[in-house]
């Protein structure tokens, strides 16, 4: 079976969360037997940043990849961008009529970024499936326009062949609004990438995207609490937001705490420098807000956290108490409350015993829940019935 997973909200091979997904369906889908090519329809590089991504093709991990605009480098001009985005729609349909793929995962938010891969599939006869991990829309400014955007977006998704969603939320959600089958498949993570490693002990490290302001605004504040009574105390924050200051904000906001000389903000760095970070930290940090975009999804980077064996304090919200138990495979908190995710803190550095022991019964979780192995046979199942 051929799979072409086409979307214009990720980068490739490096990213955030959606690069994950998608990097963690292609691998999971290669380990069934599926051949798999990845198409990203926008360039994702900005002038002003470091570029993590430079080759418009070639294979990453055994999976073949192209940008079908022919760059990863985002100009700067209204006409040029227009301009890449229709030669990216031309170049993958013409590239769709050639090889025939068997399904088409579309990942994309956006209606252009879901109408595309429809019609390509539509064109060559493949079952058109969306990959769901968040909610329609919220990237739309509240208002007549995201409701209009709602109302387009949800028929769209009753003409799909069939709907991937990340969490029972977005199941419950999605079966609401369309017919379609559904499939609920987790976050995904391949464990044999983050080997156990000799944790250095003094790290509280968050990785991820920093255009969650809420995260790290509590995991800053809940740091500055830590660090009061904790000398060793050291704060690492991996990850960038492309669109934002991120990286001239929060180091500003760490100084008015009186920690800025304990936090590291690293920017964001390739795929095999996260893996080495969180897999060599004392205890991982992960305080997600109790919100309608926290509620339908489920932190890619989690899986990565667990599949470290190092211990991971994280808020319990939406479907993350279904797979993790609190003391037992995470330190689990409510989200919202700062006091008790400072106490778990505290509680994870101050009995490295008892929190390497949750740590490796984490990983065990990710094995369970998680590993790409577990659902490999069942994305392909999938998609073969929707043939």
């Amino acid at each position: 079976m051929r799979v072409w997973i086409i979307g214009d909200n990720f980068g490739f091979p490096n990213g955030s969360g959606a690069t994950a997904r998608v990097h963690g369906f292609a691998r999971a889908l290669q380990s069934a037997g599926a051949e798999v090519r990845i198409v990203c329809l926008t360039p994702t590089e900005l002038a002003n940043r470091r570029s993590l991504n430079t080759d418009a093709a070639g294979v990453h991990d055994g999976i073949p990849f192209e940008y079908a605009c022919g760059t990863t480098a985002l100009p700067s001009g209204v006409l040029e961008r227009r301009f890449l985005r229709v030669r990216s729609a031309l170049r993958t349909w013409r590239s769709a009529r050639r090889a025939r793929p068997d399904v088409v995962i579309a990942t994309a938010q956006t209606l252009s970024g879901l109408l595309l891969p429809w019609l390509v599939a539509r064109a060559v006869g493949a079952a058109c499936v969306l990959d769901a991990c968040e909610l329609p829309s919220g990237f739309v400014d509240d208002g007549p326009r995201r409701e209009a955007h709602r109302r387009i977006y949800a028929r769209l998704a009753r003409r799909l062949d069939g709907i991937l969603v990340v969490s029972s939320f977005l199941e419950r959600y999605f079966a609401r609004h369309t017919r379609a089958p559904l499939l609920r498949v987790p976050i995904l993570v391949e464990l044999s990438r983050f080997p156990e490693i000799p944790s250095q002990g003094h790290q509280i490290v968050y990785a991820g995207n920093l255009a969650h302001p809420e995260e790290i605004t509590s995991l800053l504040h809940a740091f500055a609490a830590v660090a009061r009574d904790d000398a060793g105390a050291l704060l690492e924050v991996i990850g960038d937001d492309p669109s934002s200051n991120a990286l001239v904000r929060y180091p500003a906001l760490a100084a008015q705490l009186g920690i800025g000389d304990r936090v590291e903000f690293c920017g964001a760095v390739d795929r095999e420098t996260v893996a080495q970070r969180v897999g060599s930290a004392g205890v991982l940090a992960l305080p997600r807000p109790a919100t309608p975009w926290a509620e339908a999804g489920l932190s890619t980077k989690l899986a990565e956290y667990l599949a470290t064996a190092r211990p991971v304090v994280v808020t319990a919200v939406g479907d993350i108490p279904l797979y993790l138990e609190d003391r037992v495979s995470a330190y689990l908190v409510s989200p919202g409350d700062a006091a008790a995710f400072i106490a778990a803190l505290r509680e994870a550095r101050a009995d490295p015993t008892r929190a390497a022991a949750v740590g490796k019964r984490g990983r065990d979780a990710a094995a369970r829940h998680f590993e790409i192995a577990v659902h490999g046979p069942r994305l392909v199942a999938f998609l073969e019935s929707l043939r």
